[in-house]
């Protein structure tokens, strides 16, 4: 893994932890994320029919911070 790579994980791990332990840190991030999730989904960043979203697949529905697909049916995500 890439250094960058590693900064992202890093990062990404320590904003779970303020989630985790702060529900109003939670509540204003993901609005922030939910816009950074869109405008990557607009670019088919997740796949042309945002199949690798990480909120849901877009094919069974469509998919925010607020409403995430359950983890059964992201499955196929998790095994990338």
């Amino acid at each position: 893994m890439k250094k960058l790579q590693k900064n992202c994980v890093t990062v990404l791990n320590r904003l779970v932890k303020m989630c985790e332990e702060d529900e109003d840190f939670a509540e204003a991030l993901s609005g922030d994320l939910d816009t950074l999730l869109n405008d990557i989904h607009a670019q088919d960043g997740f796949g042309t029919e945002g199949q690798s979203d990480p909120r849901g697949d877009f094919r069974n529905g469509r998919w925010s911070m607020k409403k995430v697909e359950s983890p059964s049916a992201n499955e196929s995500l998790e095994g990338k």
